[in-house]
């Protein structure tokens, strides 16, 4: 894939959590923003079904699997969401390194649409269940 038209697949640190902004200028090394990366994997997902590239997929996949193994919230009496290391807005210091409502969602729906895409209708419309 050119890197020119994959800007935020290019952006993506080693470990594969974005930074707050993907053209910050301390990146790597800058605060993270998980719910970027929730999302993003979600997106690519989209993106690989509807081209049929298998690149995107996996590029998914790396992203959700490095969420799962160093973003979740464990054992935090503080904690009230499964994601943690999301970022609001990082230039007024406003939610840095907080979890997000929408960074679960978008774990949850990647997570879903990999192992059961079969049912990825059925949760957003859980009323025939």
């Amino acid at each position: 894939m050119p890197a020119g038209r994959h800007f935020a697949i290019g952006a993506l640190t080693p470990d594969h959590v974005p930074v707050w902004d993907y053209g910050a200028p301390q990146q790597p090394y800058d605060i993270k923003d998980a719910s970027a990366g929730a999302v993003m994997a979600c997106g690519l997902l989209d993106l690989a079904s509807a081209t049929g590239r298998n690149t995107y997929r996996e590029v998914a996949l790396r992203l959700l699997t490095a969420l799962s193994e160093t973003c979740l919230t464990t054992n935090s009496a503080r904690a009230e969401a499964v994601v943690a290391r999301c970022t609001r807005n990082r230039p007024a210091e406003d939610g840095v390194e907080i979890s997000l409502p929408y960074a679960d969602y978008y774990l949850l729906e990647g997570i879903l649409r990999v192992l059961r895409p079969q049912d990825v209708d059925r949760a957003v419309d859980l009323s025939t269940v």
